[in-house]
């Protein structure tokens, strides 16, 4: 659980250090990356960090976000779904080990090919926690998507 915390942590602390940055400093291997995976992304907002671009962006009405590396490999992205899309033993897990919680924003994450699905739990009594859990309801301590 530390770890995940920890991974979450490192997450939000890059992100939040990155700042906008102009699509026309983005290397052309990078926006292709985007263009060959998702090539009906509309309205991509960039930006910059130590070790990849971030892309923002809309796809058929959903938020998407994907990390791609300078070398224009696609580390990862996520979306935004519905709670009641996490596979049931994800839901389980959450109503079982957090239901002091409440599910504030679900998203599939996938790194590697593999699928993971983060919530974001919110709670009058405790801080706000975001998880990330494997397709078998486990936390995923190990998976930090932006490496």
């Amino acid at each position: 659980m530390k770890l995940c915390l920890l991974a979450i942590a490192l997450f939000v602390t890059i992100s939040s250090c990155s700042e906008d940055y102009p699509a026309s400093k983005v290397p052309s291997v990078v926006h292709n990356a985007i263009k060959a995976k998702f090539p009906g992304a509309l309205d991509i907002d960039w930006k910059k960090n130590a070790e990849s671009y971030e892309a923002e962006f809309d796809l058929d009405g959903i938020e998407y976000t994907a990390f791609v590396d300078p070398a224009g490999k696609l580390i990862s992205y996520k979306h935004e779904i519905k709670v009641a899309e996490f596979p049931a033993v994800v839901a389980a897990t959450i109503n079982a080990e957090y239901a002091s919680y409440r599910i504030d924003e679900a998203e599939k994450v996938e790194k590697d090919n593999i699928i993971y699905y983060q919530a974001e739990l919110e709670s009058k009594q405790k801080k706000d926690l975001q998880l990330i859990f494997s397709v078998d309801g486990k936390l995923a301590t190990q998976i930090n998507y932006l490496k």
